[in-house]
């Protein structure tokens, strides 16, 4: 709904604007940022009552200048009587260059009168003062009891074309509502005046004689007594200009006027009225709510080529010593022959599948012709027409596979990276399209500790999410040559020797070099990875022209919190800066891609990072229908690598006192299947895994002891064929969910 408003809201205006809600009093347009803002309210309001205050605030943006308000503080007026005369004006504007909006005003209005929005229930309009009569009078159209004089003010109100014309306009009705004032406090009380005073007319005629020179209404100089506001050294109007020059940095037009510092005889009491009755409406227990929009990136600067790795890794271990080489190709040849039978059981499953599939989905039809061997049963059958069964084309799948590239994954990566190298050793035997990426801010902190210049991947705008803190190292990529495959995978080999402590004590790698700075792990930006990743998938689909992508996450962390964004703030000095903005605590997120018109709002507090990546993980599947997001989460420590009730109760959204059964369950499985399945974090489907090899008891040997009977050796024999059927359970959930 909202995005559908906000759509209508940018073609009325005519330019990129937004709609917003925040805990705020009151409607209002920030003509800085180009932000429709509305609050956030307790109940549903009308669509007349939505339309009708996005086409007012439209009318800000359009033709509401910044500088009104610094214009108002300098005349001295109060900002509701502005206000009143600026929303009849810019209201006239918008409703005559989009007459649909014309009901939605009408009936708006007539909507908030009958809830009393204006505070005018079972009173005397004509007993109004004058700006407010004009506030109802073109607002509602009631009849207000106007005068001669009041006419002819609200005449010209309604000849309003600019916002000067307004300014001149509000000093006119400010002076004439004065002068009544007195004229009406004379016939009222009887004024003594003592004869050394100066009479009362001649007071007025020296201080406040001043007329319109298009008509015959009374008006005044409106500059109450400068000398009596101030003390005789001069502070009370320091103070006041201190007051003036904070108040007028205000960039949000609309709103109340409250809190401007300025005295006025003449005050809109209906407006405020209005501004009472909306923050009565108005949610006070509601979070207050941050937009941040997801930017488009420079792929070219975000992404590090797998040429690029190449390139810098064989340059690093150049000087690596011939033994150190054998046993880094010796390890290669382990895993490889270690997970031939591994990669062959899913490529049979996959190929059964997917030809499952192509038949379930294949459809028989009639051709028309008759078929000659039925022909004799024209008796008893009515079906003598030959079929032509039709097998629709295959979906072409292509696959991005993320990495976390964070210190944490130090113990993890040797097992993780060999689940790699089977999805890798899969996707090339089944010719499906892949790529590989690893998601770090290694280079960025190693950048900016150096002092080095970071190259940016965005630019810098109001309200855009900051994703400078990610570097997506692309490790392998189906455009690999198989040669430069193999040198990819031992470098990985090289690598994760080094991170895994066991291979540390193997002494035949003690003349491997030390992990490239640029390469080593770091951080966990996978917030932020996601936030970038519908374009890369774009990307990826536009190079290889799949039809579905599964996206493919493997991690062993939750990621640390997407929280910045950039935006106006105050330096040390209380001056406006632009810079990065940290998104408070407490506040919900709304999440926004401008390019795709897609909104999301994350209704946990900021800080919340697994529920931030949940909201980044729908709005992505928003952004790229038909996506298949699986996540790998490797979890476990110790011998047996088990896993942590904290992260069962996490992942699956329980709690160790209310869901203690479901926690036992969940341990069971974990102990019997080797993996958990979770629904609830976003992925189509989430698989915790104890620490170790899925494919461990591919090889299993019977244990069979010396002269054992037959019912002996039936129990080896199953005990043996379960671990194989148990170990492949994963692999065969993996390739129900892609074929």
């Amino acid at each position: 709904m909202q995005n559908k408003k906000s759509t209508i809201a940018k073609l009325l205006a005519e330019e990129d604007i937004s709609i917003v809600h925040k805990k705020t009093r009151t409607a209002s347009f920030d003509v800085k940022k180009r932000e429709l803002v509305l609050p956030i309210f307790k109940d549903q309001i009308s669509n007349d009552v939505y339309d009708m205050f996005v086409c007012h605030e439209v009318g800000h943006s359009l033709w509401t200048p910044l500088d009104m308000l610094k214009k108002i503080h300098k005349e001295g007026i109060d900002h509701s009587v502005v206000n009143v005369i600026e929303d009849a004006r810019i209201e006239a504007m918008i409703q005559k260059r989009y007459p649909g909006s014309q009901k939605n005003f009408t009936q708006g209005y007539k909507e908030l009168l009958d809830r009393d929005f204006f505070g005018i229930k079972n009173k005397d309009l004509s007993k109004l003062n004058v700006i407010d009569k004009i506030n109802i009078y073109f607002k509602t159209g009631l009849d207000v009891g106007f005068n001669t004089q009041e006419k002819l003010l609200a005449d010209k109100v309604a000849k309003c074309k600019t916002p000067d014309d307004v300014i001149k306009l509000a000093i006119e009705i400010s002076g004439y509502h004065k002068k009544k004032s007195k004229e009406d406090k004379k016939d009222e009380l009887t004024i003594i005046v003592p004869n050394n005073a100066p009479k009362q007319e001649d007071e007025d005629s020296d201080n406040n004689e001043s007329s319109s020179s298009d008509s015959n209404v009374d008006i005044e100089d409106n500059q109450d007594n400068d000398d009596n506001d101030s003390d005789s050294d001069g502070k009370s109007k320091d103070k006041n200009d201190d007051e003036k020059k904070d108040s007028v940095t205000q960039s949000q037009v609309g709103g109340n006027g409250a809190g401007l510092g300025i005295k006025s005889d003449l005050v809109a009491h209906t407006d405020a009225a209005y501004q009472s009755a909306m923050d009565d409406h108005n949610d006070h227990e509601a979070r207050d709510r941050s937009y941040v929009n997801i930017p488009k990136v420079n792929l070219k600067n975000l992404i590090i080529s797998y040429k690029t790795v190449l390139s810098d890794l064989k340059e690093h271990y150049k000087n690596d010593s011939s033994s150190a080489n054998d046993f880094i190709h010796s390890e290669y040849t382990k895993i490889l022959n270690d997970n031939k039978k591994v990669v062959s059981y899913m490529v049979k499953e996959f190929e059964m599948k997917k030809q499952a599939d192509l038949y379930k989905r294949a459809t028989i039809a009639k051709t028309g012709v008759l078929n000659m061997s039925k022909l004799h049963t024209y008796k008893y059958n009515d079906d003598l027409f030959a079929k032509m069964t039709t097998i629709p084309g295959a979906t072409n799948h292509g696959m991005i596979m993320y990495v976390d590239w964070s210190g944490s994954m130090s113990d993890n990566m040797d097992f993780t990276l060999k689940q790699l190298y089977n999805l890798i050793w899969f996707c090339n035997r089944t010719k499906i399209p892949f790529q590989v990426l690893a998601f770090s801010d290694r280079e960025h902190r190693q950048n900016v500790y150096e002092g080095e210049s970071v190259t940016q991947s965005q630019q810098q705008k109001v309200g855009d999410m900051d994703l400078e803190n990610v570097k997506l190292i692309e490790l392998f990529s189906s455009n690999m040559t198989k040669a430069e495959q193999e040198e990819q995978i031992k470098n990985c080999i090289r690598m994760s020797c080094q991170w895994n402590y066991r291979h540390n004590r193997d002494m035949s790698i003690s003349h491997v070099s030390y992990v490239n700075d640029k390469y080593n792990l770091g951080g966990t930006p996978l917030n932020h990875a996601i936030a970038c990743a519908a374009q890369v998938i774009e990307n990826f689909q536009m190079q290889t022209r799949v039809q579905k992508t599964n996206l493919i996450f493997l991690t062993d962390g939750d990621s640390h919190a997407a929280r910045y964004y950039f935006d106006y703030k105050k330096d040390w000095n209380d001056n406006e800066v632009f810079g990065q903005v940290d998104v408070p605590y407490d506040n919900h997120i709304v999440y926004s891609d401008k390019t795709r018109g897609i909104k999301l709002l994350q209704d946990h507090e900021s800080y919340y990072r697994n529920q931030q990546t949940t909201a980044l993980l729908t709005m992505l599947k928003k952004q790229v229908p038909g996506l298949n997001i699986t996540g790998f989460f490797i979890e476990g420590r110790g011998r047996h690598g088990r896993v942590n009730i904290d992260t069962i109760c996490r992942k699956m959204g329980w709690s160790r006192g209310s869901d203690e059964q479901k926690i036992l369950d969940a341990q069971k499985q974990l102990r019997k299947e080797k993996v958990l399945v979770c629904k609830s974090q976003g992925y189509d489907e989430y698989y915790i895994l104890p620490r170790g090899p899925i494919d461990q008891g591919d090889d299993e040997i019977l244990d069979i002891v010396p002269n054992a009977k037959s019912n002996q050796i039936l129990k080896a024999f199953k005990k043996a064929s379960g671990s194989k059927t148990l170990n492949r359970q994963l692999l065969n959930k993996f390739i129900d969910m892609v074929a």
